[in-house]
């Protein structure tokens, strides 16, 4: 039976989330800490430099004076001045001084208040304005203004993490219809024969759904929107359910920090791990997956054309090929796609062993970070990426209408 912590603990622990936070996107590289939160918005070196320099103006003019009986100097100053001059740090420091500061700083306020006794921590402090100052309430509001930052963040990494999909698992055609990206395959897949509506847009929507419609039908296909959280207008999943579109295939996207995993760093005789599309791969993925002769075409036109690097892995058992899949890696992500075990031999390990080999083969190439997607509905699937460290990072679905012929 687990300890039961008390309210300081909870809000200390949920505090140095930060932290863990810091460590997790600066693995992410100089691009994440390059680009804007959005459009004319902070960039995310400056949103952890201006937390850091506000936990540094805390720290100095409160926490640690209170810790030492000193008079609190903390008064409301100019938000605005000071968040530019936190904004110019962060801009003219480098992203390892910049983590290194962040978590430094988030450090020593949580050691001082896990160090201060009970009627410390809940005494009622007085600030340099006459202000109650509580330890408590200080928690619980940068606990807020935290949570909102961090969301910022990682609506960026999730978006670019669906832009990367959609790179990892190409259509054959990509049709831009002011901001929404319409793509075919020859029906093979809802993620290559679906409308990615990622982007901001200008014609009214019902227009824009008609036009897809008209494209889908005219393919004789159905027409499937793929709803993420990020999908423009935000309203477009109730426009489609009130258009009749049925939602299937509620999915997680999971995400690994490979350092976190046990990979092997061996090679193995009965694993083979190309750069190049084979044969040999596409006839193994053919009879797992059931593939008509169309849909493998299909399959390997799609990886063909891809200009992103990837690495197709073949399993044996005693010769025979067991299972299969491929990696996709961009900008430190490496995404799995199509892993797939031969019916006959699954339950046996398979499919796990060659996660491991094409996340190293990854983490060798420089990936330090990976993703999947999986059918929420998938029982089997999700208890082996839990099992590998995986974690739900979002969700999305399809919405379909039968084709209208």
């Amino acid at each position: 039976m687990g300890i039961e912590l008390t309210l300081r603990e909870q809000l200390l622990e949920q505090f140095g989330e930060w932290n863990h936070f810091i460590v997790h996107i600066e693995k992410l590289g100089e691009s994440l800490w390059n680009q804007s939160i959005a459009e004319g918005k902070w960039t995310v070196r400056e949103v952890v430099a201006h937390i850091a320099r506000w936990d540094d103006y805390f720290f100095e003019e409160a926490i640690a004076k209170a810790a030492e009986s000193e008079p609190l100097t903390v008064k409301h100053i100019d938000y605005d001045s000071y968040n530019e001059i936190a904004k110019s740090y962060g801009l003219s420091t480098s992203i390892r001084r910049l983590a290194e500061h962040a978590v430094t700083i988030r450090g020593r306020i949580i050691n001082v208040i896990e160090g201060l006794s009970i009627a410390g921590y809940e005494h009622a402090y007085v600030d340099a304005d006459g202000h109650s100052f509580q330890f408590e309430s200080y928690l619980k509001d940068f606990l807020w203004h935290d949570r909102h930052h961090m969301a910022q963040i990682n609506r960026l990494i999730h978006l670019k993490l669906e832009e990367m999909s959609l790179n990892g698992w190409p259509a054959l055609q990509t049709i831009l219809c002011d901001g929404w990206l319409i793509r075919t395959a020859d029906g093979y897949t809802k993620r290559s024969n679906s409308v990615q509506p990622l982007y901001g847009h200008s014609l009214p929507t019902e227009l824009k759904i008609n036009q897809c419609e008209t494209l889908y039908n005219g393919l004789q296909a159905p027409t499937v929107f793929k709803v993420t959280p990020f999908a423009r207008p935000a309203g477009l999943d109730g426009i489609l359910a009130d258009l009749n579109y049925k939602l299937v295939d509620p999915t997680s996207v999971k995400t690994v920090v490979l350092d976190d995993m046990e990979l092997p760093s061996y090679s193995d005789a009965e694993i083979s791990l190309e750069t190049d599309l084979s044969e040999l791969w596409l006839d193994a993925v053919a009879v797992f997956n059931r593939l008509t002769e169309e849909q493998k075409s299909a399959t390997q036109t799609m990886l063909a054309s891809s200009s992103v690097k990837k690495c197709y892995g073949l399993l044996y058992d005693n010769g025979i090929p067991v299972a299969c899949g491929f990696a996709s890696l961009e900008q430190r992500w490496v995404g799995l796609y199509d892993v797939v075990t031969d019916e006959q031999f699954r339950n046996k390990g398979y499919g796990e062993k060659l996660i491991r080999h094409l996340l190293s083969w990854a983490k060798r190439e420089g990936a330090t970070h990976g993703y999947l997607l999986v059918v929420k509905a998938n029982a089997p699937a999700n208890r082996l990426y839990d099992k590998l460290g995986f974690a739900h990072a979002y969700e999305y679905w399809y919405r379909v209408k039968a084709y209208q012929g």
